[in-house]
C-alpha cells in the first residue's frame, strides 16, 4: 500500500474517532435535554389539572362529575406528553397527544430513550376517576434527531472535504517519490540521464538533489567506462589487425614456400626415390593443412572482406558460411543497406557483435532456426533472435558471451536489452546511435 493511502487512511480513521466522539457527546446531551424536557411538561401539566380540579374534600354529584369530565375533555393535545382519564369502569378517554413530525431511527431512540415519567391524580376523593399523566418521549426524541443528523451530516461532509484535500495536497507533495523511484529504476538499467525536478517538501528535495548529483557521477563514470572499454576494445582490434598481418606475412609466406619446395622435390624425386617423394607429399599436406588453418585464423582475426568490401557484404559471406557449417539450424539475414554507412571505427564491432551473437546460438541455444534482422533509421538496430532452449536469467548468470556483446554495444554508445525464458529461445535487440565518421557524415 502505498504512503499516500496509508495516510489518508491514517488521517480518516482519527477523524471518526473524532467523529464517534462528537456523536456520544451528542447523543448524551440529547438524552438529559430529553430527560428535562420531559420532566418539565410533566410538571407543568400536573400544576393545571391541579388548579383545574376541586380543591375541596367530599362526594361529587353526578352534574359536577360530568362537568368535571367535559372541563377536561377541554384540554387540547400537549407536547411530550399522554394525558387520560381512567374511570372504575375501565372506559379510557383520551384528552390529546400531540402526533410527532419527525421520526428517529431505531438505534438513536435507544440510546436517548429515558425512562417514562408518570402521575396520577383524583378527580374526587369518592370517586375512582383519576387523571394519569404520562410522558411521551417520541416528539423530543424526533427533534433531538433532527439536530443530530444536521451534525452528522457536517461531520461527513467535513471528513470527505479533508480526505479530499489530503488526497490532492498529498498526491502533490508525494509526486517525486514516483519519480524518484523510476530515475532509479533508470539508473538499475544504466540510464543516469535526465535530472528530477525540485520537489517540495524539505526531505524530498534533499534526496531529489542528492540523486541527482549522483547520477551526474554515475553519468560521468558511465561516459569515462565506455570511452576506455572503447579504448581497450580498439587496442585489440589493433593487435588482431597486427597479429593478422604478421600471420599473412610471415606465416603465409613461409607456408608458401614449404608446399612450393614440396611440389618440386615429389616432381624430382618422381620415378626415382619412393621414400623421398612420399615425404615431400606428406610435407605438401601439412603445409596445405597449415595454410587453411592459417587462413581461417585470419579471418577470425581480422577478415578480410569488411576492409575490402565493407560490413553489409561481410556480414553476408559470415552468414553463408554459418549456414554451411551448421546444417541443424538456419540462419536468416534481413539487412538494410544503410548500414554501410556504419562508421568503419565501428564496423568492426558490429561484425564482431555479430559473431559473437552466432557463436553464442551454436554452442548454448541447440536451436533450429535463428535470425537477424538490421534495420537503419534514426538509429541503427540490430535483432538477433533464435528458438532454441533459452534460460531463466533470474537463476542463471550472464556468460562471458553476453557480457561481451553488452560491452561492445556500450562501446558503440548504444543499449542491450535481452528478452529469453526457458523454452522460448532467446531474443536480443540492440541499438546504437547514428555519428560522423572521419570521413564524413554518416
Amino acid at each position: 500500500m502505498s504512503l499516500r493511502k496509508r495516510l489518508i487512511i491514517m488521517c480518516s480513521l482519527l477523524m471518526v474517532a473524532g467523529m464517534l466522539l462528537g456523536i456520544g457527546y451528542q447523543v448524551m446531551q440529547a438524552r438529559k435535554r430529553v430527560s428535562d424536557e420531559l420532566v418539565a411538561a410533566t410538571d407543568l401539566a400536573w400544576h393545571l389539572l391541579d388548579s383545574m380540579l376541586p380543591m375541596e374534600s367530599g362526594r361529587l354529584e353526578p352534574l359536577e362529575r360530568a362537568d368535571m369530565q367535559r372541563r377536561l375533555g377541554r384540554i387540547e393535545a400537549v407536547r411530550h406528553l399522554d394525558i387520560r382519564i381512567l374511570g372504575s369502569s375501565e372506559q379510557i378517554l383520551t384528552l390529546g397527544t400531540q402526533p410527532s413530525e419527525q421520526t428517529a431511527p431505531a438505534w438513536f431512540v435507544s440510546l436517548v430513550q429515558v425512562p417514562e415519567v408518570e402521575r396520577r391524580h383524583p378527580i374526587a376523593e369518592d370517586s375512582n376517576d383519576s387523571v394519569v399523566i404520562r410522558s411521551n418521549a417520541t416528539a423530543e426524541i424526533g427533534e433531538a434527531w433532527h439536530e443530530s443528523r444536521d451534525f452528522l451530516a457536517v461531520l461527513l461532509l467535513l471528513l470527505f472535504g479533508i480526505n479530499g484535500v489530503l488526497y490532492v495536497t498529498l498526491g502533490h507533495w508525494l509526486a517525486p517519490i514516483r519519480q524518484i523511484v523510476d530515475s532509479l529504476v533508470l539508473a538499475e538499467q544504466g540510464d543516469f540521464t535526465g535530472q528530477l525536478p525540485m520537489a517540495g517538501l524539505p526531505e524530498l528535495r534533499t534526496i531529489t538533489d542528492q540523486l541527482n548529483q549522483l547520477k551526474s557521477v554515475l553519468l560521468a563514470s558511465k561516459a569515462d567506462n565506455e570511452r576506455l572499454a572503447l579504448m581497450s576494445l580498439q587496442i585489440q582490434e589493433a593487435e588482431r589487425r597486427n597479429l593478422a598481418h604478421d600471420l599473412h606475412d610471415e606465416m603465409g609466406q613461409s607456408l608458401s614456400a614449404i608446399k612450393a619446395i614440396s611440389w618440386s622435390l615429389q616432381e624430382q624425386t618422381r620415378n626415382r626415390d619412393a621414400t623421398l617423394g612420399v615425404g615431400a607429399e606428406k610435407i605438401f599436406v601439412i603445409a596445405t593443412t597449415m595454410s587453411n588453418q592459417v587462413r581461417t585464423m585470419l579471418g577470425r582475426l581480422r577478415p578480410a572482406l569488411l576492409d575490402e568490401l565493407g560490413l553489409v557484404a561481410a556480414v553476408r559471406q559470415m552468414v553463408r558460411e554459418w549456414n554451411d557449417n551448421h546444417s541443424g539450424c538456419r540462419c536468416e539475414l534481413i539487412v538494410a543497406p544503410a548500414f554501410s554507412e556504419v562508421p568503419l571505427e565501428q564496423q568492426i564491432h558490429v561484425f564482431r557483435i555479430l559473431q559473437e551473437a552466432l557463436t553464442n546460438i551454436a554452442t548454448h541455444a541447440h536451436a533450429t532456426r535463428a535470425e537477424i534482422v538490421m534495420q537503419a533509421a534514426q538509429n541503427f538496430q540490430i535483432m538477433i533472435s533464435d528458438d532454441g532452449c533459452g534460460f531463466d536469467q533470474q537463476l542463471q548468470k550472464q556468460g562471458r558471451g553476453l557480457s561481451g556483446l553488452r560491452d561492445r554495444c556500450q562501446a558503440l554508445g548504444g543499449k542491450l536489452s535481452l528478452f529469453t525464458r526457458p523454452g522460448i529461445g532467446l531474443k536480443l535487440n540492440m541499438v546504437f546511435p547514428r555519428v560522423k565518421d572521419s570521413q564524413g557524415d554518416s
